[in-house]
C-alpha cells in the first residue's frame, strides 16, 4: 500500500468513527517532524481520542435507550388500568400506565447490547476545568506579592472590580425582570390572545413524585386544578415503581380532582432498574412524557400546539400560568424549536421558618434566575416548557444524567443546530427550599444540595463538551463561555478569592496606598448593595405569590449581613465536591432527591 499518513481532522467529520483520523493513501513525500511537534501532536492526538471515545460511549448509551424506550412503548409490555366510575372506551380515560418488564426480559429479548453506566469507570473528564479555574484563581492573591508587590496591590482588586461588576449586572437585569413581574401582577392573559387563533394550544404537565407525602402531591395539583385555562390541561402525574403505596395514591389523587377540569389524568409508575438509568427526575420524565405521548395518540402536526411543563411535586403555580404561558407562546410566533419557557422560580415556601443559610441561598437562587439564567439563555431549572415538537426531536430526556433541565437544552441545542433562547413567563412559581425538621437538619440538607447541585453542573459541562461538535460553533463558544462563567467563576471561584484576595491584601502586600484601601472597602459596598437587590425584590414577592411570611427587622438585616459568608460557605461545599469527583469519579453523580417532608 506505500506509505500511510495520518493527518488529523474535525470530529464533527463523518471519518470522526476513526477517532479523529483518516489513512492517506497518497504517495507523497514524507514530512519529518521534530521531536517537539511530535509531542505537541501526539498530546492533541490523546485529547483528541478522550474526547472521541467518550463521545462513542455517549451515543452506545443514547442508542440503548432510545431502544428500551421504544420497547416499554409496545403493548406487550404496557399495563393500563382505567380509572373512575366511567368504564367505558373513551379516549379521554383518567389511567395508570404501568410498564410489565424486568431487566431480565430486557436484556432476554437483546436490547442490552452493552455494559449498563459504570460510574467509577471515567475520572479524566472535561469538568476538570472547573477545577483548573480554582487553582488558578483563588491561590493567585497569595504568590503575586511575592513576584511583584506594585503588581499586587493593582490587580487584586481589578480582578475583584470584575466579578463586583458581573454582579451589578444581574442585579441591574433581575430588578427589570421583577418589575415586569409586578407590573402583569393583574394582567388577564387570556386576553392576550382572545383575537389570535389559540383554540388548539394544549398542555401537559408533567410532575414526577417519588416519596414526597401525599399531602404536599395534592396541593401542587391543585395549583394547577386552579388555573383559569384548566380546560387546556392534560395532567400526568408519574410516580417511580418503588413509592410506597403507588397504586392507592393514584386511585386517591384522581377521585379528588376527577372533576376538576383538566381534559385528562394520566398516571405512569416508571419501573426501577432499567439499563443505563440512574434513579431520579431524568428517568421518570423520560418514561412519564413518552408513555403519556403514546397514550394520547398525538399526530406529528399537532406537535407544535402542545406546550409540555416539567415540575416537581412541591410547586404552586399562579391561577394565571396556562393563560401567561399560552399568551408568550401564541403572541411570539410559536417559535416551537427555538425557544424554552421559564417561569421565574421564587423559594419562599415556608422560607421564613428556615434557618438563615436555607433562607439567603433561596434569596440569591431566585435573585441569580432573574439576572443571570433568564437574560443570558443559560439554562432552564426544575420548573420549565418546551413545544412538544423539540421533546420528540430531541429524544425527550436523557435518563442518565441527574440535571435533566440542563442536558435537555444541551441536547435539543444539536439537533436544532443552534442556541436555544428561554423566554421569561411573566408570572412567579412557588418552588420548596431544601427543608429539615430542625435548624441542624436544615443545614445538613442545604449542604447535601449544593453538593449534588456542584457535581451536577460539572457532569453536565463534560457532557456538553462531548456534545459540542454537533453545534455551530458560535453557539457552543457563546453558551459554554456562558455556563463557565456562571457555574464555574461567579458560584464557586469568586467567593473563594474574595477571601484570599483579602487576606493577601491584609498580610502580604506591603506598602498599600490608601487609596487602594478604600477601592477595596468601595468595592465590598457595591456588591452588598447588589446583594441588598435580592432583599427588596423578597419584600414584594410574597404578595404576588399571596402568601404571608413573618420575618422581623432585626432578623432580615442580620441575614442579609450574613449573605457573603453564605456564600462563602456555599463555594466550600463547591470546592469538596469539584474535587470528590476528580478522586472518586462518575459515581457520586447520584440524584438524591430534596426532603420535602417539612413542606407538607
Amino acid at each position: 500500500m506505500g506509505n500511510l499518513r495520518k493527518h488529523p481532522r474535525r470530529f464533527s467529520e463523518p471519518i470522526f468513527q476513526n477517532y479523529g483520523y483518516v489513512q492517506d493513501e497518497k504517495d507523497e513525500k514524507e514530512t519529518h517532524l521534530s521531536s517537539t511537534e511530535q509531542d505537541g501532536h501526539s498530546k492533541i492526538n490523546f485529547v483528541h481520542y478522550l474526547s472521541a471515545k467518550a463521545e462513542e460511549k455517549a451515543d452506545k448509551s443514547e442508542v440503548q435507550i432510545q431502544r428500551t424506550s421504544i420497547m416499554l412503548e409496545q403493548p406487550a409490555f404496557t399495563h393500563i388500568v382505567k380509572l373512575g366510575e366511567d368504564q367505558s372506551n373513551s379516549k379521554n380515560d383518567d389511567i395508570i400506565i404501568s410498564s410489565a418488564v424486568s431487566v431480565s426480559t430486557i436484556i432476554d429479548i437483546g436490547t442490552n447490547l452493552h455494559r449498563d453506566i459504570k460510574p467509577g469507570s471515567q475520572r479524566c473528564r472535561w469538568n476538570l476545568l472547573f477545577n483548573f479555574l480554582i487553582w488558578l484563581i483563588v491561590p493567585f492573591p497569595f504568590w503575586i506579592p511575592f513576584i511583584s508587590n506594585t503588581t499586587a496591590y493593582y490587580i487584586l482588586p481589578s480582578i475583584q472590580g470584575v466579578f463586583v461588576l458581573i454582579w451589578i449586572i444581574i442585579a441591574t437585569l433581575a430588578m427589570k425582570n421583577a418589575i415586569i413581574l409586578y407590573t402583569n401582577r393583574s394582567n388577564d392573559f387570556s386576553k392576550d390572545y382572545a383575537s389570535i387563533e389559540a383554540k388548539d394550544i394544549r398542555h401537559i404537565f408533567l410532575m414526577s413524585c417519588y416519596k414526597e407525602p401525599i399531602e404536599l402531591i395534592e396541593a401542587s395539583i391543585q395549583t394547577l386544578a386552579n388555573q383559569t385555562e384548566v380546560s387546556r390541561i392534560i395532567m400526568v402525574v408519574s410516580f417511580e415503581e418503588r413509592t410506597p403505596g403507588v397504586e392507592d395514591k393514584c386511585h386517591y389523587l384522581e377521585k379528588k380532582f376527577h372533576h376538576c377540569g383538566f381534559q385528562r389524568i394520566i398516571f405512569t409508575i416508571h419501573p426501577y432498574g432499567l439499563p443505563n438509568e440512574i434513579p431520579g427526575k431524568c428517568s421518570n420524565s423520560n418514561y412519564g412524557i413518552r408513555m403519556a405521548v403514546k397514550e394520547m395518540k398525538i399526530v406529528d402536526s399537532d406537535t407544535d400546539n402542545i406546550l409540555v411543563t416539567t415540575c416537581d411535586a412541591d410547586s404552586k403555580f399562579p391561577p394565571q400560568y396556562v393563560a401567561a404561558l399560552t399568551s408568550k407562546y401564541v403572541k411570539e410566533n410559536r417559535p416551537a424549536l427555538t425557544t424554552l419557557y421559564q417561569s421565574p422560580l421564587f423559594y419562599n415556601w415556608k422560607l421564613d421558618g428556615a434557618s438563615f443559610v436555607t433562607r439567603v441561598t433561596g434569596l440569591l437562587r431566585s435573585f441569580l434566575m432573574l439576572g443571570a439564567l433568564i437574560p443570558f439563555n443559560i439554562n432552564t431549572m426544575s420548573i420549565y416548557s418546551y413545544s412538544l415538537s423539540l421533546g420528540v426531536r430531541g429524544n425527550y430526556v436523557h435518563p442518565a444524567y441527574q440535571m435533566e433541565d440542563i442536558i435537555c437544552l444541551i441536547r435539543w441545542m444539536g439537533v436544532t443546530k443552534q442556541r436555544l433562547r428561554i423566554s421569561m413567563i411573566p408570572v412567579p412559581v412557588l418552588s420548596g427550599p431544601t427543608s429539615g425538621e430542625t435548624i441542624e437538619k436544615d443545614i445538613m440538607e442545604w449542604a447535601r444540595q449544593a453538593r449534588r447541585w456542584t457535581i451536577g453542573a460539572a457532569e453536565v459541562f463534560h457532557y456538553f463538551i462531548i456534545k459540542s461538535k454537533r453545534m455551530p460553533r458560535s453557539a457552543a463558544w457563546s453558551w459554554g463561555v456562558c455556563f463557565v462563567v456562571y457555574y464555574g467563576i461567579l458560584l464557586c471561584t469568586s467567593g473563594l478569592y474574595g477571601l484570599t484576595s483579602l487576606i493577601s491584601m491584609f498580610l502580604l502586600v506591603k506598602n498599600v496606598p490608601v487609596a487602594i484601601g478604600y477601592v477595596m472597602y468601595g468595592l465590598l459596598g457595591v456588591q452588598m448593595l447588589a446583594f441588598l437587590i435580592a432583599f427588596f425584590i423578597d419584600i414584594f414577592i410574597p404578595k404576588l405569590l399571596n402568601i404571608e411570611e413573618y420575618i422581623c427587622v432585626v432578623r432580615n438585616v442580620f441575614q442579609y449581613i450574613t449573605t457573603p459568608f453564605v456564600l462563602l460557605a456555599y463555594s466550600f461545599v463547591e470546592l469538596y465536591a469539584l474535587h470528590e469527583i476528580v478522586f472518586f469519579g462518575r459515581k457520586v453523580c447520584k440524584h438524591g432527591a430534596s426532603k420535602k417532608t417539612a413542606l407538607a
